[in-house]
């Protein structure tokens, strides 16, 4: 396993694209934050002043660190960037023939998805890390003449939450590279299903619960994958979220956790037992 590791590591953080796909999600973070910031600063200088409540606070700080992903229904962005180093890890394999080279350098299987799966882990929660945290120096920055009210943990946990979603989305189109053996269908399926096939069901059961009369059909897609997930995140729709029910309406962040991390624990199982069972 040690082997494997080191074989790993050393692939991912020798590839060009590696650094420049983290690099680049890393800038478009910040630079949105940048702006962001920067606009409602400049745009307001006279009401944007003096002290700011525990849960404002909590908000905005936590809105600023995460490209207000917290916000719900936008997305966190930063982790379908780099998920994309999660299909290139399986993906180069199989376009280019290397996973022979990969299981003659290792010959255990196991070892080897294990690898991969743990070092792409570790890289992306690392760059997700790095964003949050450059990202909210710049808001303080820009808003450093306001009087926070700073909670610690409530920030730590909201960089956790990114590094677990992050690591999810990335483990579930890893898994579907290994099934499929196509890169470019991972790339595609990675923003169609989430922001396409997912948009059009919830447009569709608004539809169909109209016409019922019954909200009903349109809650079920609260159990949509990516829906559930980004509940992980979110906790402000126009007002703040508290005391949840777990899978009610809407999902708390444990309740979208476990929708979501079962779809990708399924993912991921069944691409362990295709990657021991059929030919390189």
């Amino acid at each position: 396993m040690t082997a494997a590791l080191k074989y790993e590591w050393m692939r991912l953080t020798t590839l060009r694209s590696t650094w420049w796909i983290s690099g680049l999600a890393v800038l478009v973070g910040a630079g949105f934050t940048f702006i962001a910031a920067m606009s409602i600063r400049l745009s307001s200088p006279t009401e944007v002043s003096g002290t700011v409540d525990e849960d404002w606070s909590r908000f905005f700080l936590e809105a600023g660190m995460t490209q207000f992903s917290n916000v719900d229904p936008f997305p966190y962005l930063l982790a379908y960037a780099v998920a994309v180093l999660g299909i290139l890890s399986w993906g180069h394999e199989y376009r280019h023939g290397m996973i022979r080279a990969t299981l003659t350098a290792v010959p255990n299987r196991t070892a080897v998805w294990s690898a991969k799966f743990i070092t792409v882990a570790g890289f992306v929660a690392v760059v997700a890390i790095v964003s949050c945290l450059i990202s909210l120096v710049l808001t303080l920055l820009w808003f450093g003449g306001l009087d926070f009210q700073y909670d610690w943990l409530a920030l730590l946990l909201a960089i956790f939450k990114r590094v677990v979603y992050t690591i999810l989305v990335t483990w579930l189109v890893m898994a579907v590279t290994v099934l499929i053996r196509h890169q470019t269908f991972s790339l595609v399926l990675l923003y169609l299903w989430p922001l396409g096939v997912e948009t059009l069901l919830r447009g569709l059961l608004a539809v169909f619960s109209g016409l019922t009369g019954s909200d009903d059909l349109y809650d079920l897609s609260r159990f949509l994958p990516f829906n559930a997930g980004g509940r992980i995140m979110q906790n402000w729709n126009g007002e703040f979220d508290e005391n949840l029910d777990l899978f009610g309406e809407p999902l708390s962040a444990l309740g979208g956790f476990l929708v979501f991390g079962l779809v990708v624990g399924v993912l991921v199982g069944a691409s362990l037992a295709v990657f021991n069972k059929r030919d390189a």
